[in-house]
């Protein structure tokens, strides 16, 4: 007959627990941050606490004390039971943030604490090697003193026995992070902090102001499908980074959690100048509280990339995409480009099958020589008319007033194509269409001509590394479009119009080349001979 009893046992954890809470692998400033936090949470309200961070290098000693409410007696006794916090909706809601960070910065440590009003202080000592030989989790010393002053109150934490070295440059390194992880508090003037008498100062970001007056900062409030709201700002670096510092600064509870954390987008050099702050107030973290629960639901519900953050984020992707892309675009690609505009005017000029395009009474011209039997072929009649499709008009480009006359380079064309009888002005400009759908744009109007507009947003813009035959393709397809609308003929012959001009054009730079290439060779060829003649009169003179 089988017999079951029941028995209690003790599951008291083991002393080694208490050293062991240390090694999860906190930096330096991490454990300094989570004595930060402890000392936040205790702010008055209406008041700006104040945090001073000593790192004391010639006594090996570290303290973090700050002026806040301070801790009564159970307070006090209840800060060094693992697991235990009363705190709700605050940055140390675990009940392990201050055991967890002072164990792994050293050996011993010392809370010493008191609350206004009240004339005691509390001290409490924590020494790993008296505990590992004789702590017990149900009995240990807290020291009382009586008769301190009523008006003061604060906390302090002093660690001892440190588990590294302070460095001559740590205070610095500290404070550079302190003032990026609890920038918030900091700009809202509800905490100053300290480390070594040197104030936590966040630096501040060099934004794109004209992205959104005044200062580059687009604030945002978002209610999201679980009914939760996020809020914080956006906006874009003035100079992206190309080391990876750029994206989203999350904060939870004014603590930060993530740097440069690429939510709403995916990284790309095209979005290093996306930066910001996102407050999760909502979402759940880690016990270290170092990073976000990634499988929890409230956290996937903004990193999806098909939800609303996501959705929101689009139009600032396109901004910086069109940012990074406007810089691709140098003056050389400018003056490139214009140097195959005329190209495609001379081709044009040369292209006898584009007049009936031009001029409508080619057309009737053309079908009365077929009607006279005149033996005539169509690009007969067409190559016979005199008339040009092309003109070009130079203008001086205005020059410093100690400049007679203007040069070469500083002559402006405007080119003009005639179009069913109409004369046409041809422009280009590489432009952010707000798109990703269409390759070009174009504006016709009689007074401003044809103005085409290259898509740099268009995903074929940043596939390719030559924008210059880039702009030329759409130059040449949108007054192939222009010729087919204005003279309503079938949109099937824009294919041939456009390849006819590209082409053309294609071979006027050929023989452009092949000419620059002879001048260079016959310039080559001519200085050879002259050195060859002054050598041989230097030989003469010398011989003479």
């Amino acid at each position: 007959m089988t017999n079951v009893q029941k028995k209690e046992i003790n599951i008291l954890p083991d002393r080694s627990l208490m050293p062991k809470i240390g090694q999860t692998g906190y930096s330096i400033t991490q454990a300094i941050s989570e004595l930060v936090d402890n000392s936040i949470d205790a702010r008055e309200d209406g008041k700006t606490i104040n945090i001073e961070v000593i790192l004391d290098q010639k006594k090996g000693v570290v303290e973090v004390s700050d002026d806040g409410v301070g801790m009564d007696e159970d307070t006090a006794a209840n800060s060094m039971r693992l697991a235990h916090s009363a705190k709700i909706n605050k940055l140390g809601e675990f009940g392990l943030g201050l055991k967890t960070a002072a164990t792994s910065l050293g050996k011993k440590f010392l809370i010493i604490t008191s609350r206004g009003g009240s004339d005691e202080e509390y001290t409490i000592a924590y020494n790993e090697k008296e505990w590992l030989e004789k702590g017990d989790w149900t009995r240990h010393e807290m020291e009382i003193k009586s008769g301190v002053g009523r008006d003061y109150s604060g906390t302090t934490i002093r660690i001892e026995d440190l588990s590294f070295k302070i460095y001559p440059n740590l205070s610095g390194n500290i404070r550079k992070e302190l003032a990026i992880r609890f920038a918030p508090f900091i700009e809202n003037g509800e905490a100053v902090i300290k480390v070594n008498t040197k104030w936590c100062i966040p630096e501040p970001l060099e934004l794109k102001t004209d992205y959104h007056l005044p200062d580059g900062k687009e604030p945002f409030q978002l209610k999201l499908e679980s009914g939760n709201e996020i809020w914080g700002w956006r906006g874009l670096l003035r100079k992206g980074s190309d080391k990876g510092e750029y994206g989203f600064r999350v904060f939870r509870r004014g603590r930060l959690i993530m740097q440069f954390a690429k939510i709403g987008f995916n990284p790309h050099p095209e979005a290093r100048q996306i930066t910001g702050e996102i407050h999760l107030d909502h979402v759940p973290v880690t016990h270290n509280k170092r990073e976000f629960i990634q499988e929890s639901p409230l956290y996937q519900e903004i990193v999806n990339t098909e939800g609303l953050f996501f959705s929101f984020m689009r139009d600032l992707v396109r901004e910086a995409r069109s940012t990074v892309r406007k810089t691709q675009i140098g003056q050389d690609v400018v003056d490139k480009l214009e140097v195959q505009k005329e190209s495609i005017m001379k081709a044009i000029k040369k292209i006898p099958e584009l007049k009936e395009y031009a001029f409508p009474d080619l057309i009737e011209q053309i079908k009365a020589k077929r009607d006279n039997h005149e033996g005539l072929t169509d690009l007969e009649i067409e190559k016979r008319d005199q008339r040009d499709m092309v003109t070009i008009e130079e203008d001086p480009v205005p020059q410093d007033k100690n400049e007679r006359r203007p040069n070469k380079s500083h002559i402006r064309k405007t080119y003009y194509i005639t179009v069913n009888g109409k004369k046409f002005k041809v422009l280009h400009s590489f432009v952010d269409l707000k798109t990703d759908d269409v390759l070009k744009d174009k504006n016709v109007d009689e007074e401003t001509g044809i103005h085409v507009f290259t898509n740099i947003s268009f995903p074929g813009f940043a596939n390719t590394k030559d924008h210059v035959f880039y702009g030329t393709w759409n130059i040449a397809e949108a007054i192939a479009e222009v010729m087919v609308e204005q003279n309503k003929r079938p949109t099937e012959e824009i294919i041939k119009i456009r390849d006819l001009i590209l082409k053309r054009s294609a071979e006027i730079v050929r023989e452009l080349d092949d000419v620059e290439r002879d001048k260079k060779e016959a310039d080559r060829l001519k200085k050879a001979y002259e050195e060859t003649l002054q050598k041989i009169k230097t030989a003469e003179d010398k011989d003479s």
